[in-house]
């Protein structure tokens, strides 16, 4: 009796837990079902709340992106005449008789002068007129009116395609007068047939260079726009092919130099590739040939993509004359891109304008080799020169 009944309590107290479980799992699902639509809800309340938003900003997204990017052209022009700026306060010179920049010998006054005349081209900025001039003057005031003196060609051409784009800039016939005296100086002494034709780099007649000869197509070319007159178009074409036959190679290299003893020299630099580009370009956009764009291109690809895999240039550092031949490649690659619309270097020639920018010193200055950051310690200013003039010819997203 007693073993049975205990049988009964022990059944009564499993019943009892069994139902008080049940319970509680009961309560447990109903707490779950409800947090479960309670979240469902909610996702579907801020689904809701996002897809109005995005109904009411949609009809302004694309005035706003505009708005940016023009802001971002804005900002980046700013900064080329920032780095302008900081340049000239650290290496220009005024002296009562113009100005000049320290340190700097013949034609890389030259080429700094043709920054400047890039700026007021790209910006419009009457300041920059005034600048020409006391620059020009103070040019003069070292080297005089008659350059022939210099036995370097090359060096002549340099400051003769400055002062042929200065008469553009200004429409003062000062500047086209020298211009073409020293284009026909340097062209009835460096021509001759020897090699098949071209123009010779020195006056000791040894080598004919891509240094002088593509820079003397663009002399002419410019010459022929400002005169009017057909002969030095005659001559850009005649120089030209000597070139593109004895020095530009079929994957688009740019060689140094033909000697008359040795042969072809094959190294291959920024300046000269940017000046074959230029030549190309100018006479592209005279006779309307589709073999000047193509060679343009060919040289342009081989610059981009041999010569710098598609990054950033960080070499030509050394020695008094390479530090500052990138900025000759940026002119005339940028006008090439800007005038021809060839965006497809468009990206690469910012992408070295904006690392340059990114590594400058605390006083705004740039080394020529880009992807390093510039210290604050001497620089030339050639050598600094190539970075103002990237920025300032780089072509913008919104011109």
């Amino acid at each position: 009796m007693l073993e049975h009944t205990n049988k009964n309590r022990n059944r009564k107290r499993k019943i009892k837990i069994g139902f008080g479980t049940l319970l509680v799992l009961t309560i447990f699902v109903l707490c779950y079902i409800i947090a479960v639509e309670d979240k469902g809800s909610r996702k579907r309340s801020e689904e809701s709340a996002n897809t109005d938003r995005t109904m009411e900003k949609a009809p302004s997204a694309p005035e706003t992106t505009t708005k940016e990017r023009k802001e971002a052209a804005e900002l980046t022009m700013d900064m080329a005449k920032t780095a302008l700026d900081s340049f000239l306060s650290s290496f220009y010179i005024i002296e009562e008789k113009g100005g000049y920049i320290a340190g700097e010998d013949f034609w890389q006054q030259a080429e700094i002068f043709e920054i400047v005349i890039d700026t007021y081209e790209r910006t419009g900025d009457a300041a920059y007129l005034a600048l020409i001039d006391e620059m020009y003057r103070g040019f003069l005031a070292k080297h005089g009116e008659d350059w022939s003196y210099n036995d370097f060609n090359d060096d002549i051409m340099w400051m003769t395609i400055g002062c042929a784009r200065a008469y553009e800039a200004t429409k003062d016939t000062k500047y086209l007068t020298m211009a073409e005296k020293h284009f026909n100086i340097v062209f009835d002494r460096a021509w001759s047939e020897d090699l098949g034709g071209g123009l010779f780099w020195k006056t000791e007649n040894k080598t004919k260079n891509s240094c002088i000869n593509a820079p003397a197509v663009i002399a002419a070319c410019l010459l022929g726009k400002a005169s009017g007159n057909e002969k030095y178009y005659d001559k850009a074409v005649k120089i030209y092919q000597w070139e593109k036959e004895n020095l530009f190679g079929p994957t688009g290299a740019v060689f140094d130099a033909y000697d008359l003893e040795t042969g072809i020299n094959q190294w291959c630099s920024t300046y000269n590739q940017g000046t074959f580009i230029g030549a190309a370009t100018l006479l592209y956009q005279y006779y309307g040939e589709e073999a000047y764009l193509q060679d343009a291109k060919l040289a342009a690809d081989y610059t981009v993509n041999t010569m710098f895999s598609g990054q950033v240039m960080n070499t030509e550092g050394e020695g008094n004359d390479l530090p500052g031949f990138k900025g000759i490649l940026a002119r005339w690659m940028g006008k090439f891109v800007r005038e021809c619309g060839e965006e497809q270097y468009a990206d690469w020639l910012r992408q070295n304008a904006r690392t340059a920018w990114n590594n400058r010193n605390s006083k705004g200055i740039m080394w020529t080799q880009f992807n390093t950051k510039t210290g604050d310690a001497f620089y030339s200013a050639w050598g600094c020169s190539a970075a103002v003039s990237m920025l300032i010819n780089c072509p913008y997203e919104i011109e």
